[in-house]
């Protein structure tokens, strides 16, 4: 997500001496005597650029901490990680030294990967960014985001094991949306053994419009729209009613009016419980504000979860089954915490979609 991208702010001026002290303090973490513990919050808390994303982890946390904490948690402190890599690894230190049990952050992908390389991790780090084939797997790290490469994938799985043996995916214009391909393909290449029909789409009527006479060439079953939820809008209306429409959460930006909604009908989608059940009296327990952002609004889930997961990982067994605010949580391969989701069926305000057409909910 847009959010969660990062452009590297260090400086070419770096001296070689701050990167040496760096390097050696790296080496420097030493949990603390338990009486002392804490969770650890690494974020960019004074970053103009990182704001909006900072503010609605930060709040999701907090809001963690006092919904579900009864005192036998260790209590929140939170460290300014600053947006340069080498002070997000000095403050990951000095948060482990002065008695972190676990640490939530870092925010961006390339502050994961440096600490992936340059630090020790003698208590758990919950990431708040997807890995990459960069990073270094080190035991005690975990990934947990919104990575829409995971949701496809996630996405790719159900639909094999719902009975769909050729799928197409029609890959809209964007570096987002080739992500979301990626994620949807390798995933039915592991599931199938073999790859699904791909269909790049431009941005014009014509293409639009040629997409269905391929899908019918080539016998599809079901459709994987990587696609945001502006650019589906467009492409729907020429897909006809002939297959079964799928796609990330991508697809609902939030409060969309019904005018959107009418070109939309119909789309499956994963969404995370604290929108697809806004309404549950379970998240009663939150003082929630609703905007016109879903994505901000799955930031503040992602914070409670990461609250959640963070403790867990702390307690001896290291145990995590969260059925949390983002999915149900639990700690897949390679440290990457997986979020199974709820199905939704996009639909005009006042109509309900037919439970016999949904693949099911988690």
């Amino acid at each position: 997500m847009a959010l969660l991208g990062f452009v590297s702010l260090c400086s070419n001026m770096a001296t070689a001496a701050e990167h040496a002290e760096a390097d050696a303090s790296a080496t420097a973490a030493v949990p603390a005597d338990a009486g002392q513990r804490f969770i650890a919050v690494l974020l960019p808390l004074n970053s103009k650029a990182f704001k909006p994303a900072v503010s609605q982890l930060k709040a999701g946390v907090l809001a963690a901490e006092k919904a579900y904490g009864d005192g036998n948690q260790p209590p929140v402190r939170m460290f300014d990680s600053g947006e340069k890599d080498e002070d997000v690894l000095k403050q990951y230190n000095k948060a482990v030294n002065e008695g972190a049990a676990a640490v939530i952050g870092p925010l961006t992908r390339s502050a994961v990967n440096y600490l992936a390389d340059n630090a020790s991790f003698p208590v758990p780090v919950v990431a708040l960014n997807s890995f990459d084939e960069q990073t270094l797997r080190r035991p005690n790290l975990y990934s947990f985001s919104l990575s829409v490469e995971q949701e496809a994938a996630a996405l790719a799985h159900r639909l094999s094991r719902e009975g769909v043996t050729k799928p197409a995916v029609l890959v809209a214009t964007g570096t987002l949306n080739a992500r979301m391909e990626g994620g949807f393909a390798a995933a039915w290449q592991d599931d199938a053994g073999s790859a699904p029909l791909l269909i790049e789409v431009g941005d014009s009527v014509a293409s639009y419009a040629a997409v269905k006479a391929k899908l019918a060439e080539q016998g599809v079953d079901a459709i994987f729209l990587a696609a945001n939820g502006r650019q589906a809008r467009k492409l729907r209306p020429y897909l006809g009613t002939d297959w079964p429409i799928y796609a990330s959460s991508q697809i609902n930006s939030g409060n969309l009016a019904s005018t959107a909604l009418v070109d939309l009908t119909g789309i499956r989608y994963l969404e995370m419980p604290w929108l697809a059940n806004a309404d549950d009296p379970l998240y009663a327990v939150f003082v929630r504000t609703r905007t016109n952002s879903a994505d901000l609004e799955r930031l503040f889930a992602l914070g409670v979860d990461a609250w959640r997961v963070a403790v867990a990982l702390a307690e001896p067994d290291g145990h995590v089954a969260v059925d949390g605010l983002s999915g149900v949580l639990t700690v897949g391969s390679g440290g990457v915490i997986q979020r199974d989701m709820d199905f939704k069926t996009l639909t005009l305000p006042g109509k309900t979609s037919d439970p016999s057409a949904d693949p099911g909910t988690h």
